[in-house]
């Protein structure tokens, strides 16, 4: 456990001393000349002789401060903690919870997924085995915190006969999951052990008082397991809270996502703003892959400039518009947010502001590479934060991160697992 500790303070200093490249918006990269507020000299200096963008992402022609940032940024994040554990090893640390006969283990790999895309069909084959043989194993109730359509709930509940108890704050999602349950069981002309709850979940949410009410002739034993596949924001540290304050839930199995609405550090150790929250959202493994920035981002930067020559500040556009070229981006964009036709300016100014920034487009081009190398770090800091208070509750016997999923299919990866 002290090689999370260890870790964390490392990422921690590494953070401090990239906060300003860390907390930036691409958004004022002209404007507030992030190219020579946000990067060392030194790595600046290196950054302007590279030709060939590419070679930041293949590793190929690095200069030596490039290199050393990258290799830095990588033994920063969550894959390379020596504590991380890889899902296939599980089975090795939780071997009271994931020691069935092979009898189970068989049944749970080939299932049918239903009503489904083929990313959350992944998730839902990956997690949903492990929380079934647990649930199996140990005789437990799920509770599916955050259901959503409750993809999860219905797939322990229909194929393995788990009582799950499915809560979500958000009407929709339940009458959604409900109309799909329904579905299925029309289909297969089967009954369901899923009840569906709509509630706000709190860090003081009773969920024993829940269980009892929905299944009275559950007895409540320590015998409660709380997951969520990418829970939201924060809900996961209210989850976390009400794990460590509920005698009768003994295990905690939760994929965290959205980074970008977490608002406070568990620990007290990170105050993180919202871009840099933002940040940890990005997957450096589907950049890797696409080696491709949207002209957006440029297009963007560069409007920024049109606003300010206009007299207008911390004006929030949004995604969408047309690409073809700045002209119309800007015009589609300065028309979005009320400007009056007479005010917008011609597409012949537009297209001179353009050019006169076009010199831009590659340093802005790899500064957001840099910054997508330390996301990873950023979502390091706030993963491992969680586990940091985990560990210094009384309650854990056993605190872990896992890399469950491929990041390239499912880039929130990562799971927290903790046993009382």
């Amino acid at each position: 456990m002290a090689e999370y500790s260890s870790h964390f303070e490392k990422v921690l200093n590494f953070t401090s001393i990239y906060q300003e490249l860390i907390n930036c918006h691409l958004v004022d990269f002209i404007t507030n000349k992030l190219w020579d507020k946000c990067i060392p000299e030194k790595l600046k200096s290196e950054l302007e002789s590279i030709n060939m963008i590419d070679d930041i992402w293949t590793g190929s022609n690095m200069s030596s401060e490039l290199s050393n940032f990258i290799q830095l940024t990588r033994s920063l994040s969550l894959e390379s903690c020596p504590a991380v554990i890889h899902v296939d090893d599980l089975p090795k640390l939780l071997p009271q919870f994931l020691n069935k006969e092979q009898s189970i283990k068989s049944k749970l790999i080939h299932q049918k997924f239903e009503l489904m895309n083929s990313k959350k069909s992944y998730e839902i084959r990956v997690l949903g085995k492990l929380i079934a043989e647990i649930a199996l194993c140990t005789g437990s109730l799920v509770i599916d915190a955050g259901a959503g359509k409750a993809y999860l709930s219905t797939y322990l509940s229909e194929h393995f006969d788990i009582p799950v108890l499915a809560i979500d704050s958000s009407q929709v999602c339940h009458k959604g999951a409900v109309n799909r349950q329904e579905k299925i069981q029309r289909r297969k002309q089967s009954l369901t052990k899923v009840r569906y709850i709509v509630q706000e979940l709190t860090d003081t949410t009773d969920y024993n008082s829940m269980v009892n009410t929905n299944y009275p002739d559950w007895c409540l034993n320590r015998n409660l397991i709380l997951t969520g596949l990418h829970t939201c924001g924060m809900l996961v540290h209210s989850t976390i809270r009400a794990f460590l304050c509920s005698e009768d839930i003994n295990l905690l199995f939760i994929v965290p996502c959205c980074y970008h609405l977490v608002e406070e550090s568990l620990s007290g150790s990170w105050n993180f703003s919202k871009n840099a929250r933002m940040l940890a959202q990005q997957s450096i493994e589907r950049s890797k892959h696409n080696k491709h920035l949207s002209p957006s981002l440029f297009y963007r930067a560069v409007l920024q400039v049109v606003l300010h020559s206009m007299g207008h500040y911390n004006t929030k556009v949004g995604r969408g518009g047309p690409l073809d070229n700045f002209a119309d981006y800007a015009k589609w964009a300065l028309s979005k947010i009320g400007m009056d036709n007479k005010q917008i300016p011609s597409v012949d100014m537009l297209q001179q502001i353009y050019e006169n920034h076009i010199h831009f487009e590659p340093k802005l081009r790899l500064f957001q590479m840099l910054r997508i190398h330390i996301s990873s770090v950023v979502e390091a800091a706030i993963m491992l934060d969680r586990i940091i208070f985990l560990q210094n509750s009384i309650q854990c016997s056993k605190v872990m991160v896992v890399r469950l999923f491929d990041p390239t299919l499912s880039p929130r990866c990562y799971a927290i697992i903790a046993v009382k």
